[in-house]
Parts: structure tokens; C-alpha cells; sequence
């Protein structure tokens, strides 16, 4: 029976235990209202008598768990003090603490329960409960973005597994793969004594290093199964590997793009057919087999419905666009898409799914909720928000603040700015520092007399989100640092860097730490190709000429990538995966001002 609301938690305790006392065969000889549940649950081992109360109570808790209801679970185990119960209720103590963290999705708080000061409460469980907690460890380690941790725990544990569970912990391991760092991959490949681990690793960069190319890519995985033959995957490769050769089979010949190549747009889609051409000649060079590429000039044509009618009829088997965001809601809501359309923005969020309908875009509130996302893996709580007070900037903010509410974070204050003037202001406002100063004054004025004064920060933030362009940023930050916030992390989105090394302007942005797309971070071929043949494009349109790369790239692995959501591919804007609503999320790397330039850094030392 579910227990409602009640008005304090020692009412509950005392409702449940006066209901487990009557439920006893011992008869209960003092009167009801002199009942005190509380104590007796609270010191369980003081009397022996208590200890099937304790079980029972920890036997609603564990109820109450597998129903999913989080606060009545809670409420009980507060209840009681872990250091006055046996050991075999710590152990369920333990495990009940650690399976509501993994209810809530919090994995460090997981982590802590699983493998901290308490996992010798959990070594002496039988087999089949220790495989049981390792597959918990695996889902904490993941829901804490320690992704090469958890393909461990599970690349050990596959072994002992059978059946269903064995295959759905294949995936996850390959799922687990998908989301370690090349860089990182690299560094263990040569060094990793795991031959299991080691396989793994090798099959993960294959899925890496092929550009997308599907027939290449299909012939390397089978070389890979060859010299493998013993591995697990190698018996049985990952169900987005084995959808490699229908896909060989189908791909399209035929592309139609939708680009405004006129008008007050031209630029934009311009820059975007480049990448486009340039990813579609760098994979004829190697030897690659090409579609036909038609262009359509949506500027020439507003009806976009006409339009991917007369791309269909003349042959076309994909199309990617439109670009503007009224075009592409207007695709979206064409009901009957007989060929899958790329878009090159993204319609309305309350659009629903149109089947053959993606779309894929360089939102800068993708990259907000990123960030959100990964320092919240880290263990960051509290967050202190600089941002533009405009309604660019508050759209942004938003989409952070409302990831991170919904994870459990804390907002602690927010400085949103507009006129240089009002930065410091904005910045003191936010840190409480104007409190401190008027208190000062107000000692100072009932003194009379001067004081030896040093103002000081609020102490409860853990870390600032700045969103702000660089010339704003390199006014904000010193600001910051300034106002006793020197020692608080600063982390931002790819707004902040103007794509330029410049150690003389950035040097005021030390240490701050910020996403960004490969592309602007480190060369490629690809990007020496466009330098050479579309040299304006790179002035102004860097980030358009990525997204027109990576559409080339994606277009041949949707209807993978529909149908498994460990397909993760490795592009110039990005890590490229598909949601459940059809958009492609990007996953971008993470970089850091050092003395004044631009360095790439893991993602998982945002804390340091």
C-alpha cells in the first residue's frame, strides 16, 4: 500500500511501525499513543527484540525502491543509523542508497556506495548478487561519463553472463566504447594487457578512422574478424556492425541539395555547398564511390514542398536541406516523405517525429546542455550564470538552466549583462559582494571610525557558466577574478573563441575552459582541401563549411542510426549521434586558454 503525505516524517514512522507491531504475533501491551517507533528504529541493536522490525522496515524500503518511489524509500532510511545495524542490514543499507542514486541517475553518488568506504560490506554476497552489483557499477560508471570504466567492468564480467543479459551487455560494452575519447583509445591500444579489452579497443577505432565510408569500412570489420576469430565481438559483432553490408547495398546514388545559393543567404549556403564538395572530392581521391549531387536554389523557390517534389522526380534518393528555419518547419510538416531529408536546421521542439525526416544543425543550446551535462558528471552542484541580457542569451541560459534543474543542480545566482559599464556591477550583484560592502559601511557609520576592511565572495558556488562572445568575455573574467572569483572554474560554450590565436587578447581569458568543434581546434585534410580550393569560406563561414563536411558524412548511415543508438560517428562539428526525435546531437571536445592559446583537454579535468 502506498503511504501518502504526511505532515512529518515521525508521524509516518510512527504509522508504520504501530502497523508492523500490530501485524506480530507478540501482543502489544502498552496503549497506542505511548508508542515512540522512532527510537526503537533508530537503535535497532540496543534491543534484540527490534532487529524483525528493522528487517521489516528495510524490507518496505527495498519495496519502495522497486516501484520506483524514491522519497518514501528516502525517508525511511534516514531514519535509521547505519552504525547501530548488523551487517547484514548495512549491506542492504548500502545497497538501497546506492540503487536510489542509480534511480536518479546520479553515478558519483553511486560510486560512493558501491566502491567506497563500504564496498567490504558487499565482497562475502554470493555469485550471482556480485554479478548483479557489477552490472550496477557498470550503469554508475556510465551515468558519471567514466565510459572506458564501465566498458571494463563489463568486458569482465561477460564471461560469467548468459543468455539476454549477455547480449545486452555485448552492446553496452560496444555503447560504452562509442563515447571514450580517440585520443584516449589511442594512448591504451599498444599498452592495454587485456586481450578481450584490447580487441574491443581496436574494433571501436575501425568504427573511428574510416571517414563514415561504408564499404571500407564494412572490409576492415571483417580483416578485424579474421585475425580475431576467438574474440566475443568477433563471434558476434555489435548489431550496428552487422547492418554494415545493407547498407553497402542501398546507399543512394542520387542527391538533391536544398541551399539558398542567392540572395541575402548566398554566403551562408555557399559556404555550406563547399563542404559539401569538398567532403564529396576527398572521397572520390580515394577511390570512393559518389553520388550525383544536384543543387536547388531555395532563395529561387520558397515553396520547399514543390521543390523536394522536383529533386524526387528527377531522380534524387536523399536530400539534405533546407537551411532556414521557416524552411525547414515547413518540411516538417510534410507528412509523406518517400526519401530521407537532412535538414540543416531544426524545426519547432514540438514538431513531432516525421518518419525519413532528420535534422541536423550547430544549435548553441546543444552546446549549453552539453556542458551542463558534463560537469555535472564531475560533481559539480552549484552553478553561478553570466550571460547576455538579451533574448539570444536567455534562450541559451535557459536550455542550461533547465537540463541542470532537472538533473537536481542548483542555480546559485545569475549575472545577466548588457553595457560594458554594467559588468562590474552585474559581477558583484551576482557574488554578493555588495552585501559585504554595505555591511562594512554600516559598521563603519555606527563606529565612526575607519576599519580594516577586505570584502568577501559567497562561498557557495561551485563553479561559473559563462556565456559570452570573446570581447565580452575578456572584460567579464578579469572582473571575475577580481571580485575574489579567481578561484572559481569558468566554463563556457564555443562562443567564447573567436577561432584566432591571439596570446595578447586571450591571455584575459586564462583558464577558462570551453566546447568547441574539432574543427576549429586541430587541422585535418579536409580542412587543408577547403583552405585551397574555397579559401573565402574560411573567413567567415568556418563553422557552415563543418556542417556542410559532416552532412556529406552522415547521410549514408541514418537508416543505421535510426534503427541503433551506439552509431557515433566522428565528425569536424563533432561526436555525431541520433536522438529518439530525430535530431542529430553533437557531442563537441573540450578546450582551454593556456597562456594565451587555444589547447585541447580531456573532459574529464574540467575541475582542475
Amino acid at each position: 500500500m502506498r503511504i501518502c503525505s504526511f505532515a512529518n516524517t515521525a508521524t509516518l514512522l510512527s504509522l508504520l511501525v504501530l502497523a508492523l507491531l500490530q501485524g506480530c504475533a507478540t501482543t502489544v501491551v502498552a496503549p497506542p499513543p505511548v508508542i515512540v517507533a522512532p527510537q526503537v528504529i533508530i537503535a535497532p541493536t540496543a534491543e534484540p527484540e527490534s532487529e524483525p522490525l528493522v528487517n521489516q522496515q528495510i524490507t518496505t524500503i527495498e519495496d519502495y525502491i522497486a516501484q520506483r518511489q524514491v522519497d518514501e524509500a528516502r525517508i525511511l532510511l534516514h531514519s535509521l543509523s547505519f552504525n547501530q545495524l548488523l551487517t547484514d542490514q548495512q549491506t542492504r543499507y548500502v545497497l538501497a542508497n546506492a540503487n536510489i542514486a542509480l534511480i536518479l541517475g546520479d553515478g558519483q553518488e553511486a560510486l560512493s556506495w558501491l566502491s567506497g568506504e563500504y564496498a567490504y560490506l558487499l565482497d562475502g554476497l554470493p555469485l550471482q548478487e556480485q554479478i548483479a552489483l557489477n552490472l550496477k557499477r557498470a550503469e554508475a560508471y556510465e551515468f558519471s561519463g567514466r565510459s572506458l570504466s564501465a566498458a571494463r567492468e563489463r568486458i569482465f564480467l561477460a564471461p560469467v553472463l548468459e543468455g539476454e543479459t549477455a547480449i545486452t551487455n555485448q552492446e553496452q560494452i560496444w555503447f560504452d566504447l562509442q563515447l571514450v575519447p580517440q585520443e584516449q583509445l589511442l594512448s591504451l591500444v599498444n599498452t592495454e594487457s587485456s586481450p578481450d579489452l584490447t580487441g574491443w579497443i581496436e574494433l571501436a577505432l575501425i568504427s573511428r578512422t574510416e571517414d563514415g565510408e561504408l564499404s571500407r569500412l564494412q572490409s576492415v570489420v571483417e580483416q578485424w574478424q579474421l585475425a580475431n576469430s576467438r574474440h566475443p565481438a568477433a563471434k558476434r559483432l555489435p548489431r550496428s556492425l552487422q547492418m554494415l553490408t545493407e547498407l553497402t547495398l542501398n546507399q543512394p546514388t542520387r542527391l538533391g541539395i536544398l541551399l539558398p545559393l542567392s540572395g541575402s543567404l548566398e554566403k551562408a549556403g555557399n559556404a555550406i555547398r563547399n563542404g559539401l564538395l569538398a567532403a564529396w572530392y576527398q572521397a572520390r581521391q580515394y577511390g570512393q564511390e559518389t553520388p550525383e549531387l544536384t543543387f536547388y536554389d531555395t532563395a529561387a523557390n520558397e515553396d520547399i514542398g514543390a521543390l523536394y517534389k522536383q529533386a524526387t522526380a528527377e531522380g534524387a534518393q536523399a536530400i539534405i536541406g533546407p537551411l532556414t528555419k521557416v524552411k525547414v518547419q515547413r518540411m516538417a510538416g510534410i507528412q509523406d516523405l518517400p526519401i530521407p531529408v537532412l535538414a540543416l536546421n531544426y524545426a519547432d521542439s514540438r514538431v513531432e517525429r516525421v518518419t525519413n525526416f532528420y535534422q541536423f544543425g550547430l544549435a548553441p543550446e546543444d552546446e549549453a546542455i552539453q556542458v551542463a551535462n558534463d560537469i555535472w558528471q564531475q560533481g559539480v552542484r552549484r552553478v553561478m550564470i553570466v550571460a547576455p541580457d538579451s533574448a539570444w542569451g536567455e534562450r541559451v541560459s535557459d536550455a542550461f538552466v533547465r537540463f541542470w534543474q532537472l538533473k537536481g543542480g542548483v542555480i546559485a545566482s545569475k549575472a545577466f549583462f548588457s553595457q560594458p559599464d554594467q559588468y562590474l556591477t552585474n559581477i558583484k550583484n551576482a557574488l554578493n559582494i555588495q552585501d559585504s560592502e554595505e555591511r562594512y559601511q554600516l559598521l563603519r557609520r555606527k563606529l565612526d571610525e575607519d576599519l580594516v576592511f577586505e570584502f568577501r565572495r559567497r562561498e557557495d558556488i561551485d563553479m561559473v557558466f559563462m556565456l559570452a562572445f570573446p570581447a565580452q568575455a575578456r572584460q567579464l573574467k578579469p572582473i571575475l577574478n577580481y571580485q575574489r572569483g579567481v578561484d572559481l572554474p569558468v566554463v563556457a560554450t564555443s562562443i567564447l573563441y573567436s577561432g584566432v590565436d591571439d596570446p595578447d587578447k586571450n591571455k584575459d581569458l586564462e583558464g577558462v575552459r570551453f566546447v568547441e568543434m574539432p574543427w576549429r581546434l586541430a587541422p585535418s585534410p579536409i580542412k587543408n582541401r577547403v583552405a585551397e580550393a574555397f579559401p573565402e569560406s574560411l573567413d567567415n563561414y568556418a563553422a557552415l563549411v563543418a556542417l556542410g563536411v559532416d552532412a556529406y558524412r552522415l547521410y549514408p548511415r541514418l537508416a543505421q542510426m535510426s534503427v541503433f543508438n551506439d552509431v557515433r560517428i566522428q565528425g569536424v562539428t563533432g561526436a555525431m549521434t541520433l536522438t529518439e526525435n530525430g535530431r542529430i546531437q553533437r557531442e563537441l571536445d573540450w578546450a582551454e586558454v593556456q597562456d594565451g592559446l587555444i589547447r585541447q583537454v580531456p573532459a574529464t579535468d574540467l575541475l582542475q
